[in-house]
């Protein structure tokens, strides 16, 4: 077994936004995507999309007490992990 090891921890968070779709609602939507932080919607009967910056709150979004999985690889060796840990 190797000495010395390299550790790949994933993590996962949450970005919540409040968004005012005012005087529309969201069954007035066709199609949205998100990207940088910004919600963009094609309304129904609409050829143009329209953005929103979200805004999100990001603070506290990683719970950094507990990763999803971990994975550990011999240092010297990038290939496959020598030990892997799902947590949920």
């Amino acid at each position: 077994m190797p000495n010395i090891i390299t550790i790949d921890t994933e993590y996962y968070m949450t970005a919540t936004a409040v968004v005012d779709l005012s005087p529309k609602t969201w069954d007035d939507v066709e199609e949205w995507s998100i990207r940088w932080d910004k919600l963009q919607v094609k309304f129904k009967g609409v050829d143009d999309w329209e953005s929103f910056i979200l805004e999100s709150d990001t603070e506290d979004g990683v719970d950094w007490s507990q990763p999803n999985e971990a994975k550990v690889y011999d240092a010297n060796e990038n290939d496959d992990p020598i030990a892997t840990r799902e947590y949920f």
